[in-house]
């Protein structure tokens, strides 16, 4: 799945909790993710415009945080 992260259930309560708090920034920015889950019990996320911010940045900012 190109462009995609996987993601386990808990990285991914973590993404939205991160997505929930940051959502007025995201908006004004036209940043939308996409998420499909895996038959496999793992979520596959993606950002589907990088220009304002980058999944690598998302999940930095997440473990800095936790």
């Amino acid at each position: 799945m190109e462009g995609f992260i996987k993601l386990t259930k808990e990285q991914y309560k973590k993404f939205t909790a991160w997505i929930d708090i940051n959502s007025q920034e995201l908006y004004e920015n036209k940043t939308a993710y996409e998420c499909v889950w895996g038959s496999n019990e793992f979520f596959y996320v993606k950002l589907l415009d990088e220009s304002y911010i980058t999944l690598k940045d998302i999940m930095l900012d997440m473990e800095s945080k936790s």
